[in-house]
């Protein structure tokens, strides 16, 4: 779980039985798909974009890939002149490495004097007026053979390791993991792309990852904060026979989402389930994705009661032309507290990303969310009463990659929710800090320019 609380859109309660039906059925046929959209190293030869491709045979790469494959060329283009495309590269069985290290400098129109992590800013772009460091991060892995075992270790460090473990300024409960996003072992069933993976590993939820060259964007997405960021437990992913496009994944986890005391730890004493489908089509125009989770797990923290947890992702993405592509994502979950109201959230963002030339491209999102509260939320936590708060962000980047491995982008976002500050809003928490740090605002506008620079073996 993101470490904010922000909204969704409101939609028909006919769109979300859609939705939800299209979850559970996925779910049904199998749940679950080898392109965990979190779980990719970093690619430094690939222009960004989400993981959304079905993991190819074990050897040929990690599991998951990062980004959509682009609509092919028109035979006979100046780009495509109707040759066979080249053969894929052999398996590496052998240790690799690859990472990454990612920087930037962001201004706050609001000036604010709270410039930590979590400070009601856009994640993970926090620090106002001040170079920071997003992200370190080295990924160390072995592919496994068919009918082997491989491995795959992610470090990190930076703001990032803190906000995806609930740990600015803490090292207890899950912080003391911050440092160790990703450990797991891989054992690989065939040479079909099938395998079980166990141990800690980013979640398959949501459209955008951790590493924000695998995104069309710098920031992330209001709907990005609804969605958790690892689990810790197992996975089975396998091609669904017959149909050679799809690909199933199942979840046995300690929690569906995580939280400051829950993701490696267990503090629920029951498993959490989850199912992700995966749907590539053949000609490489568009790709479909829909994930499941359901839990009963200590959601609002270790003080906090038993809670019910659903939450269902979905997103696609069609390819225009090679250059051009448009996304949606589109997030339901709900929680229901022993004893204590519940939170119904409804959450979207739509893309656009046109390439102008090789080496550049420009990126549009809009994104927001409908966050409702009704009867409170848990006891001892007061946070909330009955409410609604209705976030969004409109965002705006322009990226040039002058080489390979280093990848540098400018970026506009103004954000909203629905409290101005005034006493009035609801949630009473809610808004962005102002300048005092404590007063708070209903809207912000910030620019950012960084840098992601990218190695590997």
């Amino acid at each position: 779980m993101r470490p904010i609380t922000l909204t969704p859109l409101s939609f028909k309660p006919s769109s979300f039985k859609a939705a939800l039906a299209l979850g559970l059925g996925l779910a049904a046929l199998g749940g679950g798909s080898a392109a965990f959209a979190q779980d990719a190293p970093p690619t430094p030869a690939a222009p960004p974009g989400p993981a959304t491709q079905p993991a190819p045979p074990p050897g040929t790469t990690q599991p998951a890939p990062t980004q959509p494959q682009a609509a092919p060329a028109p035979p006979g283009s100046a780009t495509a002149p109707g040759a066979p495309a080249a053969p894929p590269p052999p398996p590496n069985y052998k240790l690799q490495y690859n990472g990454l290290v990612d920087g930037y400098y962001l201004f706050n129109f609001r000036n604010p004097k709270d410039v930590s992590p979590g400070a009601g800013e856009p994640y993970y772009d926090t620090r106002h007026n001040s170079p920071a460091l997003s992200l370190a991060e080295l990924n160390v892995f072995q592919n496994a053979a068919p009918k082997s075992f491989g491995y795959k270790a992610t470090f990190m460090t930076g703001d990032t390791a803190d906000i995806n473990h609930f740990g600015v300024g803490s090292s207890i409960g899950e912080a003391r993991f911050k440092n160790v996003q990703q450990l797991y072992g891989t054992y690989a069933f065939g040479a079909d792309g099938s395998g079980v993976d166990f141990g800690k590993f980013y979640t398959p939820f949501g459209y955008e990852v951790t590493e924000s060259n695998g995104n069309y964007n710098y920031s992330r997405s209001t709907a990005y904060n609804y969605v958790p960021f690892y689990h810790a437990g197992a996975r089975i992913y396998t091609p669904v026979p017959g149909l050679a496009a799809l690909t199933a994944t199942l979840y046995l986890v300690n929690g569906v989402f995580n939280t400051a005391t829950m993701g490696v730890q267990n503090d629920s004493k029951r498993p959490g389930y989850m199912g992700q489908l995966n749907y590539t089509d053949p000609k490489g125009k568009f790709t479909l994705i829909s994930e499941l989770g359901l839990d009963k797990q200590k959601f609002y923290g270790a003080a906090g009661p038993g809670t019910k947890v659903v939450v269902n992702d979905n997103n696609f993405t069609y390819n225009f032309t090679a250059n051009s592509l448009a996304g949606l994502d589109y997030v339901y979950r709900k929680t229901t507290p022993d004893g204590s109201g519940k939170e119904t959230v409804n959450a979207y963002a739509i893309y656009f990303r046109q390439a102008l030339t090789p080496k550049t491209a420009v990126a549009l999102r809009f994104s927001g969310a409908q966050d409702k509260f009704e009867g409170g939320i848990g006891p001892n936590l007061g946070a909330y009463s009955d409410g609604t708060t209705r976030p969004y962000d409109i965002t705006a980047t322009y990226e040039i990659k002058p080489t390979a491995n280093f990848l540098t982008r400018i970026e506009y976002r103004h954000d909203h929710i629905n409290y101005n500050g005034d006493g009035t809003g609801t949630p009473v928490n809610a808004g962005f800090f102002g300048g005092n740090s404590l007063a708070t605002r209903s809207d912000q506008d910030t620019i950012s320019l960084s840098g992601v620079f990218t190695f590997s073996q």
